[in-house]
């Protein structure tokens, strides 16, 4: 398997050196040469030196940008070109128009030289492929440590009986919380203003009603089994959900459906469990992510309506933005001229989110707080580390696999660094200084964006409440930057294009190398596109740039005549037969009575062609089939692709 995505790897890799030569046509010998040290490379170390050497390279350059001048690392390919050039021999063409002959940052440096050595370097870096056994053993051990370092929740969180107002939530400038530091005085004015900015956001979210937002199943995995299993029957209703969300009223679609069905949705003792699910991510590491108990999921995403829709009609959708990364992205291109913005990347960010944190963020909400304790599942079952234990009762707040854990670390990481902007200008938390930073801050998770003059004290802010800020790809010098999937130099988009995986004659492969292909064309790396273009079957359309249809993206005129074309009488337009994908999805049926509660959560609309029953899986098909010819040429509605920023 490896032998073969090696072969594909290098393929695809010398095509972006023909597409670099190209815009180069000086360093053709040396791009050769280039290319002969790879492959010597490869023979030793195999299919690492795309999944881990070359990325390796790649982010060492961006923080030789950051700093302004390169330093030699001790990494494979980095050997200096001779006594007199700090550059090293490899892609040394490209280094000496990005830096001097003693390393420093050219004022002119290259743009382009910039994105084709990114590019090559980075080509690979999120390539689909299983990762090895002992890194998903390590993650899931760097879980545990993690979780074990943080301090013990207070009580309230396993004991339901314990009000909000007899928690000890006193808020931050009472010191009522475990610092992760205490040998060093924490300034009083950012707890002041963390109090102030949790009181701003207790009051921008409102009163929290469960009757007033949509309850529904998650589109992921839950932790009971997969199979033959009707996610509308309930089993382990625990009597602390039902404090907060009663059974009887939020868990079925009228009260005759909970009389029917009281003998399986009954109340339970236990304490429902998630399940650790390790998804692929890339070579290096999995993601690690808690396939959440049914009946919490079901009722996380009534919270999760809540939070989004009431944080997008207030002050704070000027900030945070759940569903849209743009404007991290558009602040990340401005940082990069200015410098004037900073961004900030956290390791493991959900997996720090103290559950006490979290109580006197939301003091002044304890609807809220009630709601996310009934929610929020505290034991965790794991099967992929035999060596430690099969059960973690969690210290964290909550892991990914939450339905409310992305709106809830964004809120906060939100307000630590508001509150810490403000201290370091030395001003209070008042609407009007907290509406001044609007433009200034954005979050997007755990994206952070700052202004460069209060950086050190977020950063200090947030390794306070035991957060760890990821040095290697946060940055704040010079004129790189890089939040939310956009690197940015100068203002110029060098982000690279990712290869993600081969075609396999799969429909999924098929549709990833097509997106790939376009992407290349559209950053002019023709050679590349048209190689993968080459490795799939014909009979594929030629679309406009702007057309949201499936195909190949031209410039120039559409030549789709090998294709057959037919005029349609029913919708009088002409069409082609071109290939295509489509998703489908296989349902079981269930009984009626869970049809109808479906049906009523879902709500689907009268044109739709809908069918209840649980999804039994999802594949996608490649199929030949008659697209409008308008659907080739037109402009898309819509786009899951990145805006260009340039």
């Amino acid at each position: 398997m490896s032998n073969r995505h090696v072969k594909e790897l290098s393929k695809v890799w010398k095509c972006i050196i023909r597409d670099a030569a190209q815009a180069y046509p000086e360093l053709t010998a040396e791009l050769e040469r280039d290319t002969l040290r790879c492959e010597r490379l490869l023979e030793a170390r195999g299919i690492r030196v795309f999944l881990v050497d070359l990325p390796a390279v790649g982010k060492h350059l961006d923080r030789c940008l950051s700093d302004g001048e390169y330093s030699l690392p001790s990494l494979p390919l980095t050997k200096r070109r001779n006594g007199r050039v700090l550059t090293p021999k490899f892609l040394g063409g490209l280094h000496l128009l990005i830096f001097d002959e003693v390393g420093r940052l050219r004022e002119d440096a290259d743009i382009q030289a910039i994105f084709f050595f990114r590019q090559l370097t980075l080509f690979a870096k999120k390539f689909v492929i299983d990762c090895p056994e002992h890194t998903v053993l390590s993650a899931v051990e760097e879980l545990y440590v993690c979780d074990q370092s943080l301090p013990e929740p207070s009580r309230f969180w396993s004991d339901a009986s314990i009000p909000v107002s007899e928690s000890g939530f006193g808020g931050f400038s009472q010191r009522s919380f475990d610092l992760a530091d205490q040998g060093e005085r924490v300034d009083p004015l950012l707890l002041t203003n963390l109090d102030m900015v949790s009181r701003l956001v207790s009051r921008s979210l409102g009163p929290y009603r469960p009757s007033e937002w949509r309850f529904k199943h998650g589109p992921g995995a839950v932790s009971e089994r997969q199979g033959k299993f009707d996610k509308y029957k309930w089993s382990n209703w625990s009597e602390t959900l039902e404090k907060t969300y009663p059974i009887a009223e939020f868990g079925y679609h009228s009260h005759s459906s909970w009389a029917r069905g009281v003998s399986t949705g009954r109340i339970s003792g236990h304490c429902p469990v998630s399940r650790l699910v390790a998804v692929p991510k890339s070579f290096a590491g999995p993601r690690l992510i808690a396939a959440e108990p049914s009946e919490h999921m079901w009722c996380q995403q009534n919270l999760l309506s809540y939070m989004c829709n009431r944080v997008s009609k207030t002050i704070l959708g000027e900030f945070v933005k759940f569903n849209d990364q743009t404007q991290n992205q558009d602040l990340c291109v401005q940082g990069s001229i200015t410098g004037a913005l900073s961004t900030i990347d956290l390791s493991m960010a959900s997996d720090c989110v103290t559950p006490d944190f979290v109580g006197n963020f939301l003091r002044h909400r304890p609807d809220v707080l009630e709601a996310l304790r009934a929610t929020r599942t505290r034991i965790l079952s794991q099967q992929l580390n035999r060596k430690l234990s099969e059960r973690l009762e969690l210290k964290k707040f909550s892991t990914m696999g939450n339905a409310y854990t992305f709106p809830i670390e964004s809120l906060v990481f939100l307000s630590i660094a508001i509150a810490a902007v403000l201290s370091h200008r030395r001003q209070h938390a008042t609407f009007e200084s907290i509406q001044d930073l609007i433009g200034q801050v954005s979050v997007f998770g755990d994206d952070i964006i700052v202004p460069e003059d209060s950086r050190a004290t977020v950063v200090r802010a947030l390794e306070v409440f035991h957060f760890k800020v990821n040095v290697q790809k946060s940055f704040w010098n010079g004129n790189f930057r890089e939040s939310c999937g956009v690197d940015a130099y100068k203002g110029h988009n060098v982000t690279p294009v990712y290869y993600r995986q081969p075609y396999d004659g799969s429909p999924r492969s098929l549709s990833s190398v097509v997106d790939v292909s376009n992407r290349y064309y559209q950053r002019y790396l023709l050679n590349t596109s048209a190689y993968l273009e080459s490795t799939l079957p014909k009979q594929i359309a030629q679309v406009a740039m702007t057309s949201g249809a499936f195909g190949f993206k031209t410039r120039g005129e559409l030549k789709n005549d090998p294709l057959r074309v037919r005029f349609n009488k029913h919708l009088h337009k002409f069409e082609i037969l071109s290939r295509v994908v489509h998703s489908t999805t296989v349902k079981v049926e269930t009984d009626g009575d869970s049809a109808l509660h479906q049906y009523f959560t879902e709500a689907p609309q009268p044109t739709t062609m809908w069918a209840h029953g649980y999804v039994q899986r999802t594949y996608e098909k490649s199929r030949m089939s008659w697209v409008g010819l308008d659907e080739v040429v037109t402009q898309a509605t819509s786009s899951g692709s990145v805006p260009s920023l340039e």
